[in-house]
């Protein structure tokens, strides 16, 4: 049975270890999965069943990105492959009435009004990000959100970008959409003017922004906030100013390991290999303790996200799934909720394996908080996340050998009881006894990867 806090509290927290992350009275470790900015800016997309079929898998985290520059034309002769069509794309920002068009032949975007409305406006941008998080609250889940800054990183993106001037915006130069004129001075609460400098204009588009995310959506508890997508390209002067922002004010905030000191928790570069354990244990055994996310990184497909998945659980971390690219078909995962997707596919088989990681942490694991990594204790072609002496947790790889030794030394004097666990279908086996004392040894039922959940008995 998982343990809990000592007071329920519907606002997100740290646990007493700093590894791990409260919320409603439970300590938990956040295994879920990304809709990306597919999610909040696709009018079709049906984020309810999405978020049912998650929680429904026992997933306590989904995670979006504020938006992305929509790359498609109104007149249907550019979409995105993912899509197959022209979407009702949404973002932030409302467009003028009329007037001059931007690249995707809709007009200008106004950077100074937000595209709001009442909560049944869903086809609206902030009703339906309020919706998305509102609902995912009443199934008990968190979401993060990567604020900045609509993937301002390529030029073939930065076309559609709503702060490029050819879209209603201020700027020529992408590399601009990253720098600020008063890093540790606020502008958000001046009035705006076309008669700034760029730098200014671009930091009270960015502080409006945040400072809207913050008004619609911190109250509701169940929300974190994420600096840059991917942190895969330069942050410019920005990033010290909206930790500060977002710190001032209350909010669960998000960076990485760069800026550790100022931040709730950290999330990991982006990490393209399988086998992910070592930036796990890396980032756990760095101080001050903070829970540390992976948000993204390859494999995107096949049983390797399962070792990516569990290499990083089992390291300590947290681990959220990015559905929106690099699966079966260009239109498998997130886009499967668009019914109008042709070809779409949900890819259910990964947020199957998410689920039973996150039904085994959250909901079997004795004491989470306690559990630190201890590769040590067990043998090659396996990892071991450990409260020695009271529970171990190991996840042994695909291959040879089919033997697991595990150290239970620790355990002198005392039985231990074990079960495996499949981490593909979420079964458990019958419960065993080991004597402790010694290292032990466990066999795995084929050459598939397995888990060994191991608790010593009390005394």
């Amino acid at each position: 049975m998982p343990v809990f806090c000592t007071a329920a509290d519907d606002r997100i927290g740290v646990s007493a270890s700093g590894h791990y992350v409260t919320y409603g009275g439970e300590t938990l470790a956040l295994i879920g999965e990304s809709g990306t900015q597919c999610v909040p800016q696709n009018a079709n997309l049906d984020y309810r069943r999405w978020i049912d079929d998650c929680a429904a898998r026992g997933i306590r985290v989904v995670h979006v990105w504020s938006f992305a520059p929509l790359r498609q034309h109104e007149d249907g002769s550019k979409f995105e492959e993912r899509w197959g069509y022209v979407i009702p794309g949404l973002t932030p920002w409302a467009r003028k009435s009329g007037g001059p068009a931007a690249t995707d032949q809709l007009p200008f975007y106004d950077l100074t009004h937000f595209d709001d409305g009442a909560d049944s406006e869903v086809r609206r941008y902030w009703p339906r990000m309020r919706g998305v998080c509102k609902y995912a609250k009443s199934k008990r889940m968190l979401v993060g959100i990567t604020l900045f800054t609509g993937w301002a990183k390529h030029d073939a993106d930065w076309m559609y970008h709503p702060l490029n001037k050819r879209n209603g915006g201020h700027l020529n130069d992408v590399e601009q959409a990253v720098r600020i004129a008063t890093p540790g001075r606020e502008v958000c609460g001046d009035d705006w003017s076309d008669s700034w400098e760029d730098a200014r204009k671009t930091q009270w588009v960015w502080e409006r922004l945040a400072h809207e995310y913050l008004e619609q959506l911190d109250a509701l508890g169940n929300v974190f906030f994420v600096f840059l997508d991917e942190h895969s390209y330069d942050e410019g002067n920005m990033g010290g100013h909206f930790a500060a922002f977002f710190r001032k004010r209350n909010a669960i905030y998000v960076d990485w390991a760069a800026r550790r000191d100022s931040v709730d928790f950290v999330f990991s570069d982006t990490l393209p290999h399988d086998d992910k354990n070592r930036d796990a244990r890396d980032g756990f055994a760095a101080l001050p303790a903070k829970p540390y996310l992976c948000l993204e990184g390859e494999p995107y497909r096949g049983d390797v996200v399962r070792l990516s998945l569990w290499s990083f659980a089992v390291g300590g971390g947290h681990f959220i799934f990015h559905a929106d690219t690099g699966q079966e078909t260009a239109q498998t995962g997130i886009m499967g909720y668009d019914p109008k997707v042709p070809g779409g596919d949900k890819g259910m088989i990964r947020r199957d394996w998410l689920g039973h990681a996150s039904r085994f942490f959250n909901e079997h694991v004795n004491n989470l908080d306690t559990l630190s990594p201890h590769n040590e204790l067990v043998s090659e072609n396996a990892y071991c996340l450990a409260d020695p002496g009271r529970e171990w947790i190991v996840y042994a790889k695909q291959g040879d050998p089919r033997e697991v030794r595990l150290d239970l030394r620790s355990a002198a004097r005392a039985t231990v009881s074990y079960r495996l666990f499949n981490p593909r279908t979420g079964r458990f086996g019958d419960a065993a006894d080991l004597p402790g004392g010694d290292w032990r040894n466990v066999s795995k039922p084929d050459n598939d990867d397995w888990v060994v959940h191991v608790v010593c008995a009390p005394p």
